[in-house]
């Protein structure tokens, strides 16, 4: 599970969703991913030697990673529980993945600091991620995320290992409610999902139809 809001002008929203995603260079520190949170000791697998036995799931995740944020924000919006739009003056993401896969975080983060070029020069905002679990909310208080990284206007983007946590999931309330807010009620075991004010116009056009 993965949030953010990085301040930014329409034009620069629509020019960051048809960029393609940048290289690793575009995050100052990528080996510092994990260090103190949740995960701290931890390394990325960021090359995906761990996954060398698995050549066809190492050229998906390539593939992913030449694509640009409209193309994998549509592709992951067809199955629901995803908040990407551009809202108040602000690139707002809120991804909902119970327990995804680790390369998949890390292709939406190098997604993300690829937003740093074209958000507001100057400014500074924290993309948190925090895991997967049942419960869609923000982590409570007490409970750790897993990464923090900081985006940063006009420049890349690092990974911190201190930032105010009350302070980081405040400012993400807002967003963390209008992600709840679609969740509709479905059958009797699962839910529904209403995209009509969480999903970005722009990308709403190009969702493509589920089987």
């Amino acid at each position: 599970m993965l949030a953010t809001r990085i301040p930014m002008e329409r034009d620069g929203f629509d020019a960051w969703l048809a960029a393609p995603l940048p290289g690793l260079d575009a995050i100052a520190d990528p080996r510092a991913m994990y260090t103190g949170w949740g995960a701290d000791g931890s390394v990325p697998d960021w090359d995906l030697t761990e996954l060398a036995d698995y050549p066809a799931a190492v050229a998906a995740i390539r593939a992913d990673r030449e694509k640009t944020p409209l193309e994998l924000l549509a592709a992951r919006a067809a199955g629901g529980f995803t908040l990407a739009r551009h809202h108040d003056g602000a690139l707002e993401i809120y991804l909902y993945d119970y327990h995804g896969e680790s390369s998949t975080t890390h292709t939406e983060l190098l997604m993300l600091a690829g937003a740093g070029r074209f958000a507001r020069p100057g400014t500074e905002s924290p993309v948190m991620f925090w895991g997967g679990d049942v419960d869609p909310g923000l982590p409570p208080r007490g409970h750790l995320p897993l990464v923090v990284m900081v985006v940063v206007g006009g420049g890349p983007a690092r990974f911190v290992e201190t930032y105010p946590v009350h302070e980081l999931t405040d400012s993400l309330r807002t967003v963390e409610q209008a992600f709840l807010a679609a969740v509709v009620e479905g059958d009797a075991e699962s839910y529904g999902w209403d995209p009509s004010q969480v999903l970005d116009p722009a990308i709403r056009a190009v969702v493509p139809a589920r089987d």
